[in-house]
């Protein structure tokens, strides 16, 4: 069953892939993670394995031979490219893996926005109202996890009684 998993997550990845072209990691790491239950670590090695050169040759020589390729961009930001995936890869794990996952995320929300408010359809600005409501309220809960939530009976009856401490004392 886990296999057939795997196949559906590359063939759809994939065909999202081909047609739109992203290198897919925005999808495969928040599926591996959901779907597969992966650790942030492992869905971004694993993607990673996954997008290696031998993926996207295919996809790749289709869009030359309909002429969307730029090679002397592809060569250049290519090399570049492997060298700061390398980099990154080595880097990993000097770098804290929460800030890794919310960087991970605030750049997906970024991305979305762009595309969304880049749209001049009326769905669009629809999308991007609820998008910021969501983003509103998952940021919320996110605090709300990670920060106590304040007492307030508490604080109301220490200020009234102050307050009335205050005012005895002018009498």
């Amino acid at each position: 069953m886990r296999i057939l998993l795997f196949l559906f997550l590359g063939g759809a990845i994939g065909t999202v892939s081909g047609a739109v072209g992203i290198g897919g990691g925005v999808l495969f790491v928040p599926a591996l993670m959901w779907l597969c239950g992966m650790e942030y670590e492992k869905a971004t090695g694993t993607t990673l394995a996954i997008l290696a050169l031998p993926v996207f040759i295919l996809a790749a020589w289709k869009s030359w031979q309909q002429d969307r390729v730029d090679m002397e961009a592809a060569i250049w930001i290519g090399v570049a490219f492997a060298c700061g995936a390398y980099l990154g890869a080595a880097s990993f794990h000097s770098l804290p893996s929460e800030a890794l996952r919310l960087t991970f995320g605030l750049l997906l929300m970024f991305v979305a926005m762009r595309y969304i408010l880049g749209s001049n359809h009326e769905a669009a600005s629809a999308a991007a109202g609820l998008t910021a409501w969501l983003a509103y309220h998952g940021l919320r809960r996110l605090g709300r996890r990670h920060l106590a939530a304040p007492d307030l009976g508490s604080l109301i009856r220490e200020k009234a009684e102050q307050q009335k401490g205050e005012s005895d004392y002018y009498i």
